[in-house]
């Protein structure tokens, strides 16, 4: 069987395929295909259309028989060999939809014209016999991408916190179907293996996949992300993300394999240099570590010259392609809840937000008001702190404003509100690091009754996300035995103390979906998860900051 690995392109790339194709590739055949597509309800008659279908190749040199020469053929050449990289194009027209049809490494430029969202519609409206492989994406999670391999398994289950970015599955398909075999394997294309093909053949399986899409109603729930086709919301959303960079100094992800088509391709295999304005870097693995160097070497700016950074991939020591660095960033930008992966923008969809949104709303959250912050009390407390210690030895000869400062930084919010909470009945673990190996981890900030507690203030996931991370990092070392801590431990609490308004209450219980963070939901849906699969129970504190 050959294999046919089928992209849509989008409409408002049609032009640049095109300009792409002519400028690296040959065109070696033309053919225009003709196929019955129905039948005339009043006369009877069948009805045809025409299709246009071009062959662009980019040849090697001579040596190994090409293992797609089928398609060489079907376009009236002789089979060729070769020892180098070919790459060939079939380009399909139909009516006002252009396809295309990948062959050798093409695959990795037709990409970044293709609709990401036509393959996971069409898995949407399929009966699944056996899922084999599903590669994906975990927003904001200590392990962002994720393949998984099954055995006997006929359910395309994902989890909250989950979208899909590749799936290779066995599919049920219609009594004495010819096109293809019942092995597909849907990405940014989809993939088929089909015998005896023809150019009339090809056509009919992309017809059939469009008739799917079109008319069938959606079977499965599939999380996936859908692109963002607007040129001009694109430049919106890279401006503030370039501007989130500055204010956070350039807190990048970097994904550990991108998707081509229906492939992966893990970035650990290969060695990588950076390219800009005639300046080069070689580096063993793409990191912010060294892009930061790179950058600061040659004085680069993030506004000017971040995303322009281009990439060269090498393989045994060979370069095989280059990329931007755009398209290697793994970014989130919250309040469009948008996402840029492999260059491409995109936009969480339904499935995806309604997963997190269950997720979320399962974890247990309590408010209690006795636990508010009072900036007023904290205020009160500097002041005390003041008149008892100005005349100390530390502060003699300093002014007042200097003291008052010096005061205020050795009693911060975070500070002052645990040791505050001591008074009520907490025990405070704040500032108590505990050595593991290398590193030290702060082990909690308050423990009460078998619960150890992370606290932290915040209006923004970038703040309030520090106490997930501590938390997960925590409860895995006293589930090692890596710490000691007096008590057996039963729950496991995020304390957020927010710095806005209450939140609505259900049921009693605040409502954490309402806030509008959405790095600190994947985040909590990935805690969750984590805290139980430990067997504890994961809970919320949320009080707020006050005046």
């Amino acid at each position: 069987m050959a294999a046919i690995n089928l992209y849509k392109i989008l409409a408002n790339k049609h032009n640049d395929i095109t300009d792409y194709l002519r400028t690296n590739y040959i065109v070696i055949g033309e053919r225009q295909v003709q196929v019955d597509i129905g039948i005339d309800s009043e006369t009877g008659e069948i009805i045809q259309a025409n299709y246009q279908l071009s062959l662009y190749f980019g040849a090697g040199t001579d040596g190994k028989p090409l293992s797609w020469n089928w398609a060489l053929n079907l376009f009236g050449h002789q089979e060729l060999s070769t020892d180098g990289t070919p790459k060939a194009v079939i380009v399909i027209q139909a009516g006002e939809n252009k396809f295309a049809v990948t062959f050798g490494h093409s695959y990795f430029r037709i990409d970044q014209f293709s609709d990401k969202e036509w393959a996971f519609e069409f898995a949407r409206r399929l009966k699944y016999k056996n899922v084999r492989t599903t590669a994906v994406t975990n927003p904001n999670s200590q392990r962002n991408r994720t393949i998984n391999t099954y055995l006997e398994y006929e359910n395309l289950d994902l989890s909250s916190g989950e979208a899909l970015t590749k799936l290779k599955a066995n599919i049920e398909l219609p009594v004495d179907f010819e096109l293809f075999s019942d092995v597909i394997e849907i990405g940014n294309s989809i993939r088929v293996n089909s015998d005896n093909l023809t150019l009339e053949k090809i056509v009919k399986i992309v017809l059939f996949i469009e008739d799917i899409r079109m008319n069938e109603e959606v079977k499965v729930k599939i999380p996936f992300f859908k692109i963002v086709k607007e040129q001009e919301e694109v430049q919106v959303l890279k401006g503030q993300m370039l501007q989130d960079f500055e204010i956070n100094n350039m807190s990048i992800d970097f994904s550990e394999y991108q998707i081509y088509a229906t492939r992966v391709v893990f970035r650990d295999n290969h060695e990588y240099e950076y390219r800009h304005k005639y300046k080069q870097a070689k580096c063993d693995k793409v990191t912010l570590e060294t892009v930061e160097n790179f950058m600061r070497e040659h004085e680069f700016s993030i506004n000017n010259d971040l995303l322009d950074i281009r990439v060269a991939v090498f393989e045994d020591g060979r370069s095989i392609y280059s990329t931007t660095i755009e398209k290697l960033i793994y970014y989130t930008h919250e309040q469009a809840h948008a996402l840029l992966a492999d260059g491409s923008w995109y936009i969480y969809n339904e499935d995806y937000l309604q997963y997190l949104k269950d997720s979320v709303a399962e974890i247990s959250a309590e408010y209690e008001a006795q636990y508010d912050y009072s900036q007023t009390a904290h205020n009160e407390f500097l002041e005390q702190i003041f008149q008892g210690e100005r005349e100390n030895g530390e502060y003699r000869d300093l002014d007042d404003s200097v003291i008052r400062k010096k005061i205020s930084q050795k009693h911060y919010k975070e500070r002052y509100y645990n040791n505050w909470l001591v008074d009520l009945g907490f025990s405070n673990f704040d500032r108590e690091l505990e050595a593991l190996g290398k590193h030290r981890l702060e082990v909690m900030d308050l423990y009460k009754e078998n619960s150890m507690f992370a606290v932290k203030f915040g209006k923004s996931s970038g703040k309030l996300c520090y106490a997930v991370d501590q938390s997960i990092e925590a409860i895995k070392a006293y589930h090692r035995g890596d710490i000691e801590i007096e008590g057996e431990i039963e729950n496991v609490y995020l304390w957020l103390v927010l710095e806005r308004g209450d939140l609505p209450l259900i049921d009693g219980q605040p409502d954490i979906n309402d806030l509008n963070m959405l790095i600190l939901k994947n985040k909590l849906d990935q805690w969750k998860k984590e805290v139980r699969l430990l067997g504890y129970r994961p809970k919320i504190k949320i009080n707020y900051a006050r005046n």
